[in-house]
């Protein structure tokens, strides 16, 4: 691979690892955070930044906080990899850091306000003319934390050699899952994933509103799930964006109740800002004034749950 005379004209599908739903416990593997945000490629040069996703969209306009990033890498040009994360309540939220993958050209200035985002590192590609994939992971890793400086948005992402430690740590803290890597592996860019990187999700979970029911012939069959929307100036817009619906978890008396509460709660309009029916079932709207807790095992690219599944299946207990 080379870089030619402008490294702006690079593409770059990044490193993927594989799924293993038992943790590799191996002393020749080191541990990360698996952070549940926005993959982004940080191209440098010139003191100009061009940023890439992992689809090779430009997203420079997005993120303006990392226009600082040639003021931080000790390097005339760079690629750095990373996770573009947004917080709510502490924790990397997927759905947080979309609002910000989703904002309208003028309202990015506000964005950044609202929902601030922060750059985790966790890999280097390029620097000074020369490319790294070949070089082991830890060597990489040693020069990624020497060329940049500290800053309070952008972070190099820290390893660790207890894999089962930090896996118990995340789990705590129900974040996303952790990465083992290979300390002897190049960068081997994508798409095919490779075993060098090996991924192990924690089931996430989140608290939605109900929006409505939809029915399998005359008989309630799920509930439809929202979030409640941000606007640019962080106040609640007072609309739903689907999530998805939901039937595991539940019970047909479950579903019943749910009935008795959507008819008690009935609304002649949809509280989601976008939702497409789909052909064959019916549907009941009701404002969204009762939550619950679901489980899923991660977010799909167009922002519905994978797999989701209902905590808690009493109806008397559910949250206002």
């Amino acid at each position: 691979m080379t870089a030619g005379n402008n490294l702006f004209q690079q593409k770059i599908v990044p490193m993927e690892p594989k799924t293993s739903k038992v943790l590799r416990e191996d002393p020749g593997f080191f541990y990360q955070v698996k952070w549940d945000g926005v993959r982004i490629l940080a191209f440098g040069e010139n003191g100009n930044v061009h940023l890439q996703g992992r689809s090779l969209k430009n997203k420079t306009t997005l993120y303006p906080e990392l226009a600082v990033l040639p003021e931080l890498v000790r390097g005339k040009s760079f690629i750095l990899d990373g996770e573009m994360i947004a917080l709510n309540n502490g924790r990397p939220s997927f759905f947080a850091v979309m609002q910000r993958e989703r904002a309208a050209p003028g309202s990015v200035v506000l964005m950044e306000k609202n929902v601030p985002v922060f750059y985790m590192l966790f890999d280097l590609l390029y620097l000074n003319g020369k490319w790294l994939l070949k070089c082991p992971w830890e060597k990489r890793q040693e020069m990624l934390m020497d060329v940049l400086d500290k800053n309070e948005r952008i972070h190099v992402t820290p390893s660790y050699e207890n894999g089962d430690l930090l896996l118990q740590t995340v789990r705590a803290y129900k974040m996303e899952g952790i990465v083992a890597k290979k300390g002897d592996s190049p960068y081997i860019p994508g798409p095919r994933k490779s075993t060098y990187w090996l991924k192990t999700k924690i089931e996430q979970v989140i608290e939605a509103y109900v929006g409505g029911i939809s029915f399998k012939g005359n008989k309630p069959a799920s509930l439809l799930l929202g979030l409640k929307i941000d606007g640019p100036d962080g106040q609640t817009s007072g609309k739903l964006r689907y999530i998805g619906s939901v039937s595991s978890g539940l019970r047909e008396k479950d579903l019943e109740d749910w009935f008795s509460w959507a008819l008690d709660n009935n609304s002649t309009i949809s509280p989601f800002t976008s939702f497409t029916a789909p052909s064959g079932r019916s549907y009941l709207w009701a404002n969204p004034v009762k939550k619950i807790t679901v489980t899923f095992s991660e977010w799909t690219p167009d922002l519905k749950l994978r797999a989701p599944r209902i905590s808690n299946v009493d109806f008397a207990v559910l949250s206002n």
